[in-house]
């Protein structure tokens, strides 16, 4: 019987604690700027901006300031991306992985949004456009929870790392990136996979519902409709504030998981002290 592990396929040498993380960030301040990550600054202004750019597009605003707040925004997360990507990076060796996790999601998204909050408000200020600020960052906020996980996910495999001697080029990164979406996107369905296989039916069964909650506020978020229906409209009941879409595509992709986990053979990914 396969025994449930989180991460069970990733060997971490030389692993840090919480505090051991922090203490260096806060004790090293100069290393934001010194170790300032510009494969983030790239990847995150490049896929960011559009956010801004369809949101004003779906107002129905004219191109010419879509591509305005869009250029904004790209200015804006180049800069800032670069300093979140180092914040991100001392955090890759944390263990267990869950803490990292937490405080990536407590601190980025916080700090790199109010100051997002910002800068949209003066754009919408000095342009004295309509304020589609309030849209446009709980849908970057969706963004974050995901990219700072992802960010976190292929730094602990040596990806997109500067300034350490595992770093590679930009170019060898994003070759590798099409596989990590593929695995980062399957790793909460293998970890259930794994529970099913342990028979942990509780945890299973808590991690669906989890799931549901998640996927509708995330739905909730980005297109701004709280319920959805079928049939030309016919209401779902009470089921209608759950993420059942987000349940099925969940169950689907953990089938997938049980059915060739047979097949799957992960090396293990061993990272070492810069």
């Amino acid at each position: 019987m396969d025994t449930y592990a989180p991460e069970q396929h990733l060997t971490v040498s030389n692993p840090q604690t919480l505090r051991e993380a922090w203490t260096h960030l806060l004790t090293e301040p100069r290393l934001l700027f010194t170790h300032w990550n510009y494969k983030g600054a790239i990847l995150s202004s490049a896929f960011r901006a559009p956010v801004f750019l369809i949101t004003y597009l779906a107002a129905r605003e004219s191109l010419k300031l879509a591509f305005a707040a869009a250029l904004v925004q790209f200015i804006f997360r180049f800069f800032f991306a670069g300093l979140t990507g180092y914040v991100i990076q001392a955090f890759r060796k944390v263990e267990p992985a869950w803490k990292a996790s937490a405080s990536i999601l407590i601190f980025v998204p916080a700090v790199s949004h109010l100051v997002e909050y910002l800068v949209s408000v003066g754009f919408v200020y000095f342009t004295e456009t309509a304020n589609l600020t309030d849209k446009a960052i709980v849908r970057s906020v969706c963004f974050s929870i995901f990219s700072s996980l992802f960010v976190l996910f292929i730094m602990r495999r040596n990806v997109l790392i500067v300034g350490e001697t595992e770093s590679r080029s930009i170019f060898s990164d994003i070759r590798q990136l099409p596989g990590l979406v593929f695995e980062f996107m399957m790793f909460i369905p293998n970890e259930i996979a794994a529970m099913i296989r342990s028979t942990k039916i509780l945890a299973v069964v808590v991690s669906f519902a989890g799931w549901g909650v998640f996927s509708q506020l995330i739905g909730w978020a980005m297109v701004y409709r709280h319920s959805w229906t079928y049939g030309g409209g016919k209401d779902l009941g009470i089921l209608k504030f759950w993420g059942v879409d987000g349940i099925i595509l969940m169950l689907l992709a953990v089938a997938f998981a049980l059915v060739f986990s047979k097949f799957r053979k992960q090396p293990d990914v061993h990272i070492t002290d810069a």
